[in-house]
């Protein structure tokens, strides 16, 4: 599985609360994050809809007084026109609201960890497929979770 390092830049046309516009870019694997109020950071993963790979900002979202989901952007590898088979990155943004500490979780699916997602619906279940892949004897294994710890100063 390949993971991107976030990339930096801001996106949508909500602006920071303070009137800042600086974003900060996190590692996807740096669980533990620190922000002050009004700050902006991204997560960028590597995604591929063309082999059903998605991924998704599920339960537990975060404590909507401490931070907030700015939404998410993708960008395909191939630029404007669409291409099939050729992945991209999606990348999430989160503002920094107010004093405390929140987590939240990223949801990875491929097409032989979920069933029933499309680009904007995860799935039902995100426990092991209960169908077996072609060719697979057993059920698949449960899609990767990352769970972020954002403490905000």
């Amino acid at each position: 599985m390949l993971l991107a390092l976030a990339t930096g830049c801001g996106s949508g046309t909500d602006e920071p609360a303070d009137g800042s516009t600086s974003t900060a870019s996190r590692p996807v694997k740096d669980t533990s994050i620190t922000a002050e109020p009004g700050e902006r950071f991204t997560l960028t993963v590597d995604q591929n809809a063309s082999t059903r790979e998605y991924w998704y900002l599920v339960d537990p979202e975060p404590d909507s007084s401490v931070l907030v989901s700015r939404g998410q952007v993708y960008a395909s590898d191939s630029g404007d026109e669409a291409v099939p088979g050729v992945g991209g990155r999606l990348t999430f943004t989160f503002e920094a609201k107010g004093k405390g500490t929140t987590r939240f979780t990223l949801l990875h699916c491929t097409f032989t960890t979920c069933q029933g997602n499309t680009s904007t619906l995860p799935p039902a279940t995100t426990g092991p497929s209960a169908t077996p892949t072609t060719g697979a004897t057993t059920p698949s294994q449960a899609p990767e979770r990352i769970t972020y710890t954002v403490t905000v100063n």
